[in-house]
């Protein structure tokens, strides 16, 4: 119980990470704020959350909109009657794509939900925290943004402006007492990764199941990880375990990136 009534926020937290992130944090005990452009997926994690016995709330929130998310840390303390601690960035989308073909209009989502959202959310939450000189921001990066990918590069591009901004937080907001840490996972089970390799399969003419089989492969631990991976690194840095840490970003890729 090292987060026993805090109170966290999570974007994004209607399925996948996202989901895996609320329910550790819910089982550490924290209270929890789950958001989600979609609002029945987040209504199901606040619903699950509950179950574990621990208050939460769902609402819809499109991090892409810096006013949403500036609403949504003041209704965090609104709705537990207490401020919020832990702000989790988690909200992010994907593009697979040549370089050749990817479109402005493209770029612009990507960038605003990766990396625009996560600099207000960051934002956001500092205003939030830095007047009672306590709090923890975890955002979600990728092994992307420490490599290159010519099928992935607004996603690599927009990941590596998340470790970034991490830093210049946690520069920004030590004297607050807030620290801010990022976590990079890499391959991880989940429905987004089965939709990309679907994808891939069409691309390289591969079977489906091929390209995530292959990239396993590449992996030192021999598996690819699962949601529950990322989450317990997440509740790790929440956590005052964590309390000398800040401005990191840890990689949780069974080694397949190491730094």
């Amino acid at each position: 119980m090292r987060l026993e009534n805090r109170v966290a926020l999570v974007t994004g937290a209607g399925r996948g990470i996202g989901r895996a992130i609320a329910l550790r944090l819910a089982e550490e005990g924290a209270d929890v704020l789950a958001t989600d452009i979609d609002p029945e997926l987040a209504e199901e994690t606040a619903s699950a959350v509950r179950k574990i016995g621990r208050e939460a709330r769902a609402t819809q929130v499109d991090v892409a909109d810096p006013a949403q998310i500036k609403e949504v840390t003041a209704m965090a303390e609104q709705e537990f009657d207490a401020p919020l601690e832990i702000m989790v960035n988690n909200a992010g989308i994907q593009l697979l794509k040549e370089v050749f073909d990817v479109t402005p209009e493209e770029w612009d989502r990507i960038v605003d939900i990766n990396a625009r959202g996560v600099f207000f959310g960051m934002q956001a939450a500092a205003n939030a925290m830095r007047e009672r000189g306590r709090g923890t921001i975890i955002n979600m990066a990728s092994i992307a943004g420490r490599e290159a990918s010519p099928l992935y590069a607004p996603y690599c591009a927009t990941k590596a402006a998340v470790i970034s901004l991490t830093k210049s937080f946690a520069l920004a907001l030590a004297p607050y007492g807030i620290r801010v840490n990022s976590v990079g996972p890499g391959i991880v089970d989940t429905d987004l990764w089965d939709k990309q390799d679907a994808v891939l399969a069409q691309m390289k003419g591969l079977r489906k199941g091929e390209p995530k089989a292959q990239r396993i492969k590449q992996v030192p631990l021999g598996r690819a990880g699962v949601p529950e991976d990322v989450a317990g690194t997440v509740a790790f840095l929440a956590s005052d375990d964590a309390d000398y840490i800040t401005g990191e970003c840890i990689l949780i890729s069974g080694g397949l990136v190491m730094l």
